[in-house]
C-alpha cells in the first residue's frame, strides 16, 4: 500500500497522479482578506463608526494624510500623496512632472498596460523600449537611442519587484533634461545600492490592489521630493482644484484639468496597519524566496532570477526561464514553456504567465487608435512614432521562454516551498512525458502567430 501511495506521487499530475503540493498549503494572496487581524477590524471599525468616510470639508481626510505622513517616512521621500488605484497614483506621478500632449515618455515593452495608459492620459505619445534579457528591466542602452526632440520623461519599471538600473537611467535624464518617473507597483521595498525604490527618480507611483504587498482592497500612493510635483498632482487628483480640505470654506476653482482619484477613509485605514508589519512581511518573503532558490539552481534546464549585487530584490512575482540548450531539447520555447507551465499547475504551483503579449504589440499601439482619429498620434507631434515589432526581441524572448510563480510570500512558509521543489523536481526529471501530455491536450501557437490572429482579428 505505502509503495502504490509512493508510486501515486511520483506519477506526473496531469497523468492522474497526486500533485505534489497539497491544496490546503497554497494560500491565495487574496485570501489575506478573508484573515484580517483585530488591529485590522479596528482601525476599519473605527472609521465607520467616524461617519467620515471620504474626504469631508471642514474634517479633511485623517487616515489618508496620516498614511501620507508614515509612507512618506517609510519610504524617504518629502511628499506622498494617496489616490485610489496605482494607476491614478502614476498618472499623478506623471502629470505632475510635466508632461503634455504631444511629448514622448519612454518606457518599457515588458510591462502592465496601466505603466503605458498614464502617458495617454495625458495625451502624450508612449515610445516603447526594449529590455534587458536578463532582468527583463528596461534597458539603458536601448533608451539612448529612442530619445527625440520631443522625449520629455523615462518611465522605468520595476518589474517583478526588481529595482531597474537607476544610476544610468539618472544619468542619461540628467543629459538630456528629461523627467524620470519610476513604476514601483510591484517593488515595496525594495532597494537600489540601499536606496527605496519610490525615491530614486523625480516622482514614482506605488499600487495597493489586493495582490500588492501593500494592499488595501484598492489605492494607490504617489512619492516625490519634489513641492511642483507635488503641488502639479494634488490638483490632478482633486478635479483640478488647490484646495486645503480642512477649510470649511471650499472656493471649487479648478486650475487644469483633473480627476477624482480620492481613496475612501476605510483603505487608507487598513493600509496604515498593514505598513506597520510590512518590513515582516517582506522579510518572510525573501526568506522563501532564498530558500526556493538555493532548491531550483540543482535543477538542469531552469534558470533562477538574476539579482544584480546592487540590488535587493521585492519579489512581487518569481520570474524563472527554461533553458532549452541545458534540456537538450528540439522544440520552441515557449511550446516546452507552456508544457512546464500546464504541469506546475497541475501540481498546484502557482505558475503562470504575468503577461502574454509585448504592450507595443497590443492593437491600440499597432492601430494608433486611442481616444479615436488617431489621437494622440496624429493630433500631438507629427505621427511618427514606430511600433515595429522588430525593435523589441528581448522583450519578445522573455515571454516566450519565461513564466513566474506566486505564493512565496507570508503566511506561506518552508513547507510549501518544500512542496514547490518536489514538484518542480518532478515534472523536470519527467520532461518529455510533460511534453508529450502537453501535445496531446494542447495546440501550441508560436507569439508571433498569436500576435498576428490579434492584428487580424
Amino acid at each position: 500500500m505505502e509503495g502504490e501511495r509512493m508510486s501515486d506521487m511520483n506519477k506526473l499530475a496531469i497523468e492522474g497522479g497526486s500533485p505534489s503540493v497539497p491544496r490546503q498549503l497554497v494560500e491565495h494572496d487574496w485570501e489575506r482578506f478573508r484573515k484580517s487581524t483585530q488591529e485590522e477590524n479596528d482601525a476599519v471599525m473605527s472609521v465607520l463608526q467616524s461617519g467620515h468616510l471620504s474626504i469631508a470639508q471642514g474634517f479633511g481626510m485623517p487616515e489618508a494624510e496620516g498614511l501620507e505622513s508614515e509612507f512618506s517616512e517609510w519610504v524617504g521621500t518629502e511628499h506622498c500623496l494617496v489616490v485610489n488605484s496605482g494607476t491614478a497614483a502614476l498618472h499623478c506621478a506623471v502629470a505632475g512632472a510635466g508632461v503634455e500632449p504631444g511629448d514622448e515618455v519612454l518606457v518599457p515593452a515588458l510591462t502592465f498596460i496601466a505603466s503605458v495608459m498614464v502617458i495617454l492620459h495625458q495625451n502624450a505619445i508612449p515610445v516603447f523600449v526594449d529590455v534587458d534579457p536578463e532582468t527583463y528591466l528596461i534597458d539603458p542602452e536601448k533608451i539612448k537611442e529612442k530619445i527625440t526632440g520631443r522625449t520629455k520623461a523615462i518611465l522605468p519599471v520595476h518589474v517583478y519587484g526588481l529595482p531597474a538600473d537607476m544610476e544610468s537611467i539618472n544619468a542619461i535624464a540628467r543629459e538630456h533634461g528629461l523627467k524620470v518617473v519610476e513604476d514601483c507597483a510591484q517593488s515595496y521595498g525594495a532597494e537600489y545600492r540601499g536606496v527605496k525604490t519610490g525615491s530614486l527618480g523625480d516622482a514614482a507611483g506605488f499600487s495597493m490592489s489586493p495582490t500588492k504587498q501593500l494592499m488595501a482592497g484598492e489605492g494607490g500612493m504617489m512619492t516625490t521630493n519634489d513641492e511642483e510635483i507635488y503641488r502639479k498632482a494634488s490638483m490632478v487628483r482633486m478635479v483640478g482644484e488647490l484646495c486645503d480640505m480642512k477649510d470649511k470654506d471650499r472656493a471649487y476653482l479648478s486650475e487644469t484639468i483633473g480627476w477624482n482619484y480620492k481613496l475612501p477613509e476605510v483603505c487608507s485605514a487598513l493600509a496604515r496597519v498593514k505598513l506597520r508589519h510590512l518590513n515582516e512581511y517582506l522579510s518572510g518573503t525573501r526568506t522563501n524566496v532564498a530558500r526556493l532558490t538555493a532548491r531550483l539552481e540543482e535543477i538542469d534546464g531552469l534558470l533562477t532570477p538574476r539579482l544584480p549585487p546592487d540590488r535587493t530584490h521585492a519579489y512581487y512575482l518569481y520570474p524563472l526561464k527554461v533553458d532549452l540548450e541545458k534540456l537538450n531539447l528540439a522544440t520552441e520555447p515557449g511550446r516546452l514553456r507552456n508544457a512546464v507551465v500546464k504541469a506546475l499547475s497541475a501540481e498546484n504551483v502557482r505558475a503562470g504567465l504575468w503577461q502574454k503579449v509585448p504592450v507595443p504589440a497590443q492593437p491600440m499601439f499597432q492601430n494608433k487608435q486611442a481616444y479615436g482619429k488617431g489621437w494622440p498620434w496624429s493630433c500631438c507631434g507629427d505621427g511618427d512614432v514606430s511600433y515595429d515589432l522588430g525593435d523589441y526581441p528581448n522583450s519578445f524572448s522573455a515571454l516566450e521562454n519565461s513564466f513566474t510563480v506566486r505564493g512565496l510570500v507570508p503566511p506561506n512558509g518552508g513547507e510549501l516551498v518544500d512542496a514547490y521543489v518536489a514538484a518542480f523536481k518532478k515534472v523536470f526529471e519527467n520532461i518529455d512525458r510533460v511534453l508529450a501530455v502537453y501535445d496531446k491536450q494542447e495546440k501550441f501557437i508560436p507569439l508571433d502567430e498569436r500576435i498576428a490572429e490579434l492584428s487580424r482579428g
